[in-house]
């Protein structure tokens, strides 16, 4: 087995239940691709799709430090999640290196890797070419910028690199992190033709990874998250969030990021939260409309699965070459 399957697309489409569906169907197993979800103790606001009474397994792949886990839901294994605490760093070439154990160990036992989730950087440093992400961060520069405006990073970026200031759309210029993170790039001397071609797409046989995409209308997105955050703050959320905030504090990127920074101020939470992960899925969708090869499916539309899971089927069975 030589394939592997790209369940991908916005929040509360039911990527991991269908992603589970497929799996016991074809003999597979569930890489989480969540940026969210890969923090310990990040669970219920994360919407981490596992009862929460449920105890991770230690599995014998080690990566850095440390022996990964895995979840088993209804027989299926479930890996990707809780790989770090929230106080440690993390990011895409992390989870890469994780992935790519993982992905290697499920083929070799006749298995098939099913990778779930909403996270684009992810699933695209699977299947491009992303050289800049094992660029380092710079703690001290990160701190240094850490106060400025986005036109003051934005002016120092021009100033390092106006090709890869130019490149920028208007979302990565009013984005601080985005900003900070291409000045730590240029500080390390990439050309601006690598910075460009990023993504332009790996050597590999197509054949052997189908991109399945879940969407809906913008609206009924809406509706369902916001019955996962009324559902989330029944189960918890409150407080999970004050345990973490109070153990960590709420500057950490991890729970800046995830939503936890929000419970510091109870007034109009819901409201709030529901806002942010809208904005998620607007972010979500503009991203994946402009990734190639993804065959789109709308949840929807009755019986959408019936076409999706027969798609699968006619690319599993088919041959790849060796």
């Amino acid at each position: 087995m030589n394939k592997t399957l790209i369940i991908c697309g916005p929040t509360a489409t039911g990527k991991t239940g269908f992603g589970l569906k497929v799996a016991h169907k074809f003999s597979g197993e569930i890489v989480s691709a969540d940026s969210r979800q890969v923090y310990e103790g990040m669970d219920i606001v994360t919407g981490k799709d596992i009862p929460y009474n449920l105890k991770p397994k230690t599995s014998n792949l080690k990566w850095r430090d440390r022996y990964l886990k895995y979840y088993e839901v209804g027989g299926i294994k479930v890996w990707l999640y809780d790989l770090v605490n929230p106080d440690e760093p993390f990011n895409v070439a992390f989870w890469k290196e994780c992935t790519d154990l993982v992905i290697t160990d499920i083929r070799q036992r006749g298995k098939l890797p099913v990778i779930v989730g909403g996270t684009g950087l992810f699933i695209k440093s699977l299947t491009g070419s992303l050289p800049l992400i094992s660029v380092p961060s710079d703690p001290q520069l990160r701190q240094r910028l850490s106060d400025k405006s986005p036109g003051y990073l934005f002016n120092y970026l021009n100033k390092l690199d106006s090709i890869r200031a130019a490149a920028m759309n208007s979302s990565d210029r009013s984005n601080p992190r985005r900003l900070i993170r291409a000045i730590e790039i240029s500080l390390n001397h990439f050309p601006p033709s690598l910075w460009l071609r990023e993504g332009a797409g790996g050597e590999f046989d197509r054949n052997s990874i189908l991109n399945i995409g879940l969407t809906a209308p913008r609206t009924r997105l809406y509706r369902l998250v916001d019955a996962r955050v009324e559902s989330r703050l029944a189960q918890g959320a409150a407080e999970e969030a004050a345990g973490l905030l109070k153990k960590f504090g709420s500057d950490l990127p991890s729970l800046a990021g995830s939503g936890y920074a929000l419970f510091l101020s109870p007034e109009d939470l819901v409201t709030k939260w529901k806002y942010k992960e809208h904005a998620d899925v607007r972010g979500q969708l503009t991203w994946f409309s402009k990734q190639p090869n993804i065959r789109w499916f709308n949840i929807s539309i009755p019986d959408w699965q019936i076409p999706a899971l027969k798609l699968i089927r006619v690319w599993y069975n088919k041959k790849t070459r060796h």
